[in-house]
């Protein structure tokens, strides 16, 4: 049996702090990188990454811009189309042909949860957050589609929706402590930052995970709880001690005082 690849496009690199945070000029880069890749081993077999292929691919899956194509032709084809400027006005039809041509293309298969979850990441990686969301909602049974159902929502800045699947990718594995830390940051982004400090508390019990100091600084941060944001910044530094954000961090809470 293969090894297992699952390309998360985590969240960890991902955290897009406050973009300008009450004047302190507490500021992280928007470094939403779709793809980090998370092995799971299924046997001891070795098996080199490349690039997300775990399962038999009938196709036999060409490489675009560096990464393996999983679209069928007829779904490139109509992307390039739908692209296309000249074709604005026929946009409605080729929407409606291109979820013909999906539909179809998934139907062969039954649906299965690997394909529409290596289909989905690929339109990740294009930065076509929205079709990808649109394919990861195809399956509800598999976890790595919930998530990537979620994930998406959030990219595209629809954090209600994000929170709903990250709590029913929750609901399915408590143990992915990768959920806690999206629905954080969910929550963070509607200023629920009770919901938020909750989850990313969990996520920094579970991992302690450079992100999630961070994030959780940043979340006290923004509720006036300098103290705290200080100290979880300070704790987050005695484990990474070359970590620049979480040093600037800390610089900048101290210049805000400490009440």
């Amino acid at each position: 049996m293969k090894k297992t690849i699952i390309s998360l496009f985590l969240i960890i690199s991902v955290i897009g702090l406050s973009e300008s945070d009450r004047e302190t000029g507490i500021t992280a880069e928007r470094n939403e990188t779709p793809v980090t890749q998370i092995e799971n081993s299924n046997s001891g077999e070795s098996t080199t990454d490349d690039g997300g292929e775990t399962v038999e691919n009938p196709e036999k899956p060409k490489t675009t811009a560096g990464f393996y194509e999983y679209r069928p032709e007829g779904l490139i084809q109509l992307d390039e189309q739908i692209k296309n400027p000249a074709n604005r006005g026929s946009l409605g039809q080729l929407n409606a042909r291109y979820e013909q041509e999906l539909n179809a293309y998934l139907e062969m298969y039954s649906y299965d949860s690997d394909r529409i979850f290596y289909l989905a990441n690929e339109y990740m990686l294009l930065n076509n957050y929205n079709r990808a969301n649109k394919i990861f909602l195809k399956d509800n049974k598999d976890i790595k589609n919930v998530f990537g159902a979620a994930t998406t929502y959030r990219f595209m800045g629809q954090n209600e929706n994000a929170i709903q699947k990250y709590t029913e990718a929750i609901s399915m594995n408590s143990n992915f402590a990768e959920s806690y830390l999206g629905r954080g940051l969910a929550n963070r982004n509607l200023d629920n930052y009770d919901s938020a400090v909750n989850d990313l508390q969990t996520y920094i019990s579970k991992t302690g995970a450079h992100d999630g100091y961070v994030a959780l600084a940043d979340v006290y941060f923004k509720m006036g709880k300098n103290k705290e944001a200080y100290n979880i910044a300070s704790q987050g530094l005695a484990k990474y001690r070359d970590s620049r954000i979480l040093r600037i961090l800390a610089n900048n809470i101290l210049k805000n005082k400490i009440d």
